[in-house]
């Protein structure tokens, strides 16, 4: 049997991002925003995986998250992809993100021996509150974004890295843990 799967690591609830997903639903109510509850950083997207491969992938976690002590990350500024003139997805920017770097590689490389194809992109860290149902200028979110291009939201505790199984529902993804790889 197979599942939609990504690895993360999952943030606790965070008011000032809870404030800003009001505030960009206040402004277009059409944006899909992300339940704050539900709030992650990917660090590999699986797509649908086979459960005879968890053992594995629970080993490569464990692997890629070796000589890695807990840490902090900082969440600053806000943007969007592909650009804030076409917008499609909003996110949250992040700092001190070498040791989210580090294990994101380090998980491409060794899940890639296990036959997972390696990322086209290079890891770029960001959390996403909002997906646009279309991508187009926006001139209402653009200016909620520059106003907030510099905005502090907070510190986040990384202790953890964790194998999500993901369902899709008319409501939106549902995320549910089915490993988890605690950092030393």
């Amino acid at each position: 049997m197979t599942f939609r799967a990504f690895i993360s690591v999952d943030l606790a609830r965070i008011p000032e991002i809870e404030d800003l997903i009001v505030a960009l639903k206040t402004a277009d109510p059409t944006l899909k925003v992300v339940d704050p509850g539900q709030i992650h950083v990917t660090l590999k997207f699986l797509g649908d995986t086979s459960e005879d491969r968890i053992e594995g992938i629970a080993a490569a976690m464990t692997e890629a998250a070796e000589g890695v002590s807990p840490f902090q990350v900082a969440l600053k500024g806000t943007g969007a992809f592909p650009s804030r003139n076409r917008i499609r997805v909003v996110w949250v920017g992040m700092n001190d993100t070498l040791p989210l770097a580090t294990i994101a590689n380090r998980l491409d490389e060794s899940l890639s021996q296990m036959g997972i194809e390696r990322e086209k992109r290079p890891f770029a860290p960001h959390l996403t509150v909002a997906r646009s149902r279309t991508e187009g200028p926006n001139p209402v979110i653009r200016q909620l974004l520059e106003n907030r291009a510099q905005s502090d939201f907070g510190l986040f505790h990384v202790d953890r890295i964790r194998l999500k199984k993901s369902v899709l529902t008319k409501c939106g993804p549902q995320y549910s843990t089915v490993e988890e790889v605690p950092l030393r």
